[in-house]
Order: C-alpha cells, then sequence, then structure tokens
C-alpha cells in the first residue's frame, strides 16, 4: 500500500511539472510573437523612411531608389528572378539581420534602477534584457503594376516586407512578418510665365478673389499672398 500511495504521488508531481512546462512554454512564446511583432513594425517604420529618403523630392517613380539598393537578393524563399527582391536595410554582419540590442554600459543609471514612486526607490535592477536575440530584415518587392518587369516600378507603388525574429537559442526562432504598400506622394508641379505672375489663379484667368480685373500697365499689379 505504501509503495503504491509513493507511485501515485509521483505520478501526480511529475504530471504537474509537466502541466506547468507546458504553460511557461505557451508564455514564453507569445512573448516572443510580440517581440517579433514589434521589430517587424519597426523595421517596416525605419525601411519606409529610408526609401524616403532614397526617393528624393522630383523622382516620381521608384527606379531611381531600388537602383540604389543595388542588386536583387538571391536568398532561397526570398523572391526569383522573375520577381526579384531588394534589401532595404542591409545588416552588417554575415547573415545581413538587424538586431536590436541594449547595451546597459551606455544606459542613464536611472533607467537601470526602479523608479521613486515604487516601494524601494532608486533600487538597482539586478538583470536587464539586453535584448540581444531580436532581429529584423527589410525588402522591397515592386507590385504588379500591369507590366512583366518587376524590377521596374511604373505606377509609384511598391511593397516593403518586414521580417522580426526572436532567436531561440532552445529550438526554433519565433517571426513574425508584417507587409505594406506604399506609395509616392510627390506630385509633379508645373511653373511658367505669363498670367499667373501678374495675380491671376492656377487657371490661368483672373476669376480669383484677391483681383476681379485683367492687369494694366498703369499702377501697382495685386499679387496672390
Amino acid at each position: 500500500m505504501a509503495l503504491g500511495v509513493v507511485a501515485v504521488v509521483t505520478l501526480a508531481v511529475m504530471l504537474s511539472f509537466s502541466v506547468v512546462g507546458r504553460e511557461s512554454d505557451a508564455q514564453a512564446d507569445a512573448r516572443r510573437k510580440k517581440e517579433a511583432f514589434f521589430a517587424a513594425e519597426a523595421g517596416l517604420a525605419e525601411g519606409r523612411e529610408v526609401m524616403r529618403l532614397r526617393l528624393g523630392d522630383s523622382d516620381l517613380t521608384y527606379n531611381q531608389a531600388i537602383a540604389a539598393l543595388g542588386a536583387p537578393i538571391s536568398e532561397p524563399g526570398l523572391g526569383s528572378p522573375g520577381r526579384p527582391w531588394f534589401e532595404v536595410l542591409p545588416g552588417p554582419g554575415a547573415d545581413r539581420w538587424n538586431y536590436y540590442p541594449l547595451t546597459p554600459g551606455t544606459m542613464d543609471p536611472t533607467e537601470l534602477a526602479s523608479g521613486t514612486g515604487t516601494r524601494v526607490a532608486n533600487q538597482p535592477y539586478e538583470d536587464y534584457p539586453t535584448q540581444s536575440s531580436t532581429r529584423y530584415r527589410v525588402f522591397l518587392r515592386d507590385d504588379d503594376d500591369g507590366d512583366s518587369n518587376f524590377a521596374s516600378d511604373t505606377n509609384r507603388q511598391v511593397w516593403l516586407v518586414a521580417v522580426g525574429e526572436v532567436v531561440n537559442p532552445q529550438g526554433r526562432p519565433t517571426r513574425a512578418i508584417v507587409q505594406a504598400l506604399v506609395t509616392n506622394g510627390n506630385a509633379q508641379t508645373m511653373n511658367g510665365p505669363g498670367c499667373v505672375n501678374r495675380g491671376c489663379g492656377p487657371d490661368n484667368n483672373f476669376n480669383n478673389n484677391q483681383d476681379q480685373e485683367s492687369p494694366t500697365n498703369l499702377g501697382n499689379v495685386k499679387t496672390i499672398p
């Protein structure tokens, strides 16, 4: 009877350990999913700003910006010869990933201690998450704008694809992918001499609230401020 009781208790303890372990793994995976998603969102925002700076103020299509990205990437699963993908933010290492590490040595001491409103104010943290396992990559691919050349943009729209990943040394990495169709908002402008310089409206007539009459060579000419 005693051996039976010991066996039942042992099985119960082992079962509880198994349940707790599975719950811990599920919570850790959910946390890593959020970290990967936030990394992808941050990478997407950074990629959009990089493309805006590469685009400039005068270019209406993304052709110049695409050419500045260099040759298409040739990694399996990332585009194809007919539908190339381009690296927007190549990382400094051989794996081309961008990491989000936090270095406590370069941070302010107040960031490494509890706040003044806590139970123990200004108490240094015993440990600090350095985020050394969080990384991201950002890619560009042309949308289906009607032509067969996916390395050339004709409708001022391209797709940005951001991949966020949390590396898990004990298993597979946790990955999140977000993408956005970005459009060049620059508009073509035309300026010329003539009526516009004498105070008329943008449609080259004098139907505006500043000057209701045609200008003459006598006196001052009203202009739109």
